[in-house]
Formats: structure tokens, sequence, C-alpha cells
């Protein structure tokens, strides 16, 4: 009876871990880009940071879904700063000297809030291709 408990609280614990982090609504509209923006057209807001993933969480999540997690993470806290860009200054995988898989994502970035931006008119379903 107790083996029996065990197993199904494991199940639970790798349940909640594997699962990625949700985009709230209205953070769709912020941008990841890897090219820093225009000063004419775009206001510094600050830096951020995301990271997802873990030796364990990792071990039971796709490459896909680490990455996209910490994305949505980044987008979240970009949207909740007010911004509607992040320029991702550094993207890193801080477990790849232990393991051959992407068991962690880390972003490091800056937030801004820019004018005349072209917005993504295709919302990705975050819960695709894993």
């Amino acid at each position: 009876m107790t083996l029996k408990y065990l197993f199904l609280f494991s199940v639970i614990v790798i349940s909640i871990m594997s699962c990625a982090i949700p985009l709230q609504e209205g953070a769709e509209i912020v941008q990841l880009i890897y090219i820093q923006p225009k000063k004419e057209n775009c206001r510094f807001i600050g830096q951020t940071s995301a990271s997802d993933g873990g030796m364990v969480s990792g071990d039971f999540m796709s490459d896909a879904k680490i990455y996209r997690s910490t994305a949505n993470l980044m987008k979240n806290k970009a949207y909740a700063m007010g911004g509607n860009v992040v320029y991702i200054q550094q993207q890193f995988n801080k477990n790849k000297d232990l393991t051959k898989t992407l068991t962690n994502q880390t972003m490091l970035g800056f937030v801004y809030q820019c004018q005349g931006l072209k917005q993504l008119s295709l919302k990705l379903n975050s819960s695709s291709a894993d």
C-alpha cells in the first residue's frame, strides 16, 4: 500500500515539474529579438531574465518545451514591465557540461517599449510541437 502511494506521488511530482510555463493573456504581443532595437523607436524599460528546467525536471521535458517555457516566462515578465520587445543579450544551458540534452535554458535580456512595430499576427499554439 505504501509503495503504491509513493509511486503515485512520484508521478504527480514528475508531471508538475514537466509542465511548460504558459503564456499569460496579453503577453503574446511581446517579441523576442536577437538584434538590439533602434533607439529612435524604442524606450528602454529594464533588464529581466528567465530560466526553466533543471537536472531533474529537464530530463522529463523535451528541448522544445524547455525553450518554449523559458521564452514564455521571458515574455510574461516583459509584458508585466510594460514592454513589447525583449532583446535577448545572452542565452545558455547552465548544465551543458553535465548532460548532452537541454536540461536547463536561461535567457538574459533587455526590455523595451517600441513604437511602430508590426506585431506578429500568428499566435503560436503553446501545446504543439513537443
